[in-house]
């Protein structure tokens, strides 16, 4: 059977008439229509974007025919391009799951970014033709608590058959997913160690909905899957009661081997941590030293909530090195340090942090009082010349193509596709053409990876100034601030769409636009507004300045707050008052704390453009007690 894209009898000549309709390719992708995708791809031919008619022609016949010769040509054709890479990954599963393995081990070397089904086939290849190495490549994926692709199991089971893979892995694994809160993948594991019941689904379930009756049953301590199960129900009932959970560890767990002692303690003190109760950092020392990247990372957090510098210092220097030598835990091993009077290592420790050009860092550089360097310090203005090659790099023609067409994932790849290689001058080139053309997201992405040689203008750059100024001085707030939450909100990029539906410059929800509109006195909101430039910035400067008011008028809870929410935010904080950079640090949400650090070390580089804006040190006042009244969304 022929396919289409024979049937099209396409012509690799180049036809400088030929031109692309993205909207019509949309269409025909949704649609899955192989005839309209046929006469895209023969309409095609010349079009800096020629490619992508073919192969989205070549991947929809994937499933039922592959035109396994038609891919080799597109492959040659366009190799070393992001769409001959994703169609090879699509190519050697469609291989795999037909046993051609010899197939799948001449395609696989040649992957760029092996997904993790095509690093599978290609395991199950090398099994098959008595090569193992794959197959220990794939051990790592093991340890994961989540469902890896089907592709997976056979190599599981070789690695268990010839004991690469035991019991204690299986166990490893069941705890991982349990403490992720995925039974349904415990339950699935447990296969493999007998389905005992206390991890099937009734005893979950049970473990999950009433911790307290189903720990009443966890009697045993001889039987591995009952300190599972009781350790998960522990976690469960640590998010509602953590003194209940430290209890039943300190009277039911005496017997239990002491490493899994150490895990319940660590589980429930996270558990604590993260919602800011007293005895955290106690049950920490319980669990010393703490077995995850995670639980050694709370156990600090706990520690600084607590103002035991002891504590802080003695867990950083337990730490593994490569997480020792975050700029998180040097800054904060140099606060302690700075508590014991040893200054010198204090210092010493500040002046590495320093730099670093993160959160972490600037508070080092401000606390060193260093400067931020001006733009006109640093080296590197590229010629129109060189700004026009990169406007005709393939890579980057079809980027632009593709963002000037609304196909912005698409666009992005190829983007940061084409840059891959590139020379810090070609990337600051790269900066400076698309911030020309307004794509400020790719000009931040190509000239953060130039690092000295691009200017701050290229990395914190000023669209829609006249604007944000004016939004922001009628609502008495910094213009600083407001660009450095619009550069990690949506960086600059007005059709924004986050996952959960935020959208435009200030990422506003449409509950809260509506809502702010109104506040402002507009009963008939248009939804489609927040992707309007000054109507976002209308809309979500007023409601920064109304979260402002309503968390003590401090920077760093509104910031957090408009993150999170203003009630979060608000329950952050303590009774007393708190280091502005503790509270930030124990945030217990990832996504807030990091987003709470990137916004203020944006605003302290704006200074740059806003010399008269706060500083670093004097946003981060201390965090005032708790108080006050949240009505906002």
């Amino acid at each position: 059977m022929k396919s289409f894209l024979a049937l099209a009898a396409l012509s690799f000549s180049l036809s400088a008439q030929a031109a692309l309709d993205l909207d019509a390719l949309r269409e025909a992708v949704r649609n899955r229509s192989l005839a309209q995708l046929s006469t895209l791809a023969s309409n095609a031919a010349g079009d800096p974007l020629e490619m992508y008619p073919r192969y989205h022609l070549l991947s929809a016949q994937l499933a039922t025919v592959p035109p396994d010769d038609e891919i080799r040509a597109f492959l040659a054709r366009y190799d070393g391009t992001p769409l001959a890479d994703k169609l090879r990954g699509e190519w050697i599963a469609t291989l795999g799951k037909r046993g051609l393995w010899d197939q799948v081990l001449a395609e696989y070397p040649k992957l760029d970014s092996p997904a993790v089904d095509a690093e599978c086939y290609a395991a199950q290849a090398g099994l098959a033709r008595g090569r193992n190495a794959g197959a220990m490549q794939v051990k790592r994926l093991w340890a994961i608590g989540r469902a890896q692709p089907d592709a997976c199991g056979p190599v599981f089971d070789w690695l268990f058959a010839n004991g690469q893979l035991g019991t204690d892995d299986v166990w490893v694994r069941i705890r991982d997913a349990l403490s992720r809160n995925n039974t349904d993948f415990a339950r699935q594991i447990a296969a493999r160690v007998g389905n005992p019941p206390e991890l099937q689904n009734r005893s979950l379930a049970q473990a999950a909905a009433n911790p307290v009756k189903a720990l009443l049953g966890y009697g045993n301590a001889e039987r591995r899957a009952t300190r599972e199960a009781a350790l998960y129900a522990l976690s469960r009932l640590a998010r509602t009661n953590p003194d209940a959970a430290a209890a039943w560890l300190e009277n039911r767990a005496a017997g239990w081997p002491a490493e899994d002692r150490r895990y319940g303690w660590l589980q429930v003190a996270e558990v604590a941590a993260k919602s800011r109760h007293p005895q955290a950092n106690a049950w920490f020392a319980n669990g010393f030293p703490a077995l995850t990247a995670s639980g050694r990372a709370w156990s600090i957090r706990a520690a600084l909530r607590a103002r035991d510098i002891n504590a802080v210092l003695a867990r950083v220097e337990a730490m593994p090195d490569d997480e020792a030598n975050e700029p998180a835990w040097r800054y904060w091993k140099a606060q302690a340090l700075k508590a014991r009077q040893r200054d010198a290592e204090a210092e010493a420790l500040l002046a590495g942090v320093a730099s670093n050009d993160d959160f972490y860092g600037l508070l080092a550089l401000s606390e060193l009082k260093t400067p931020v360097a001006a733009p006109s310090s640093l080296p590197y203005r590229p010629t129109e010349q060189e700004i026009a090659a990169m406007r005709e790099r393939p890579g980057l023609t079809r980027a632009l193509a593709l963002l000037n067409g609304g196909w912005r994932t698409e666009g992005v790849r190829e983007w940061n596709w084409g840059l891959r290689g590139a020379s810090e001058p070609e990337l600051v080139a790269a900066a400076m053409l698309a911030q020309r053309e307004g794509y400020y997201d790719r000009s931040i992405y190509a000239a953060e990876r130039a690092k000295t040689f691009s200017d701050l203008s290229l990395r914190y750059p000023l669209p829609f100034r006249a604007d944000i100024e004016r939004e922001a001085r009628s609502n008495g707030l910094d213009p600083a601030w407001v660009y450095g939450l619009i550069r990690q909100e949506s960086r600059f990029v007005t059709e924004a769409r986050s996952s959960v539906g935020a959208g435009g410059l200030m990422q506003l929800m449409p509950a809260t636009a509506k809502w702010v509109a109104a506040k402002m006195g507009d009963r008939n909101f248009d939804p489609k507004a927040v992707h309007h430039a000054e109507s976002n910035l209308q809309l979500g400067t007023f409601y920064l300045r109304y979260i402002l008011d309503r968390l003590e008028s401090h920077p760093v809870l509104a910031t957090a707050g408009y993150n999170a929410g203003p009630g979060r935010a608000r329950g952050w904080q303590e009774d007393g008052s708190l280091d502005a950079a503790i509270y930030i640090e124990s945030i217990p949400f990832d996504e807030t704390r990091d987003y709470v650090k990137k916004v203020l070390a944006n605003a302290q580089v704006y200074r740059y453009a806003f010399p008269k804006a706060p500083t670093m040190q004097e946003r981060l006042t201390p965090i005032p007690p708790r108080g006050g009244v949240v009505d906002a969304p």
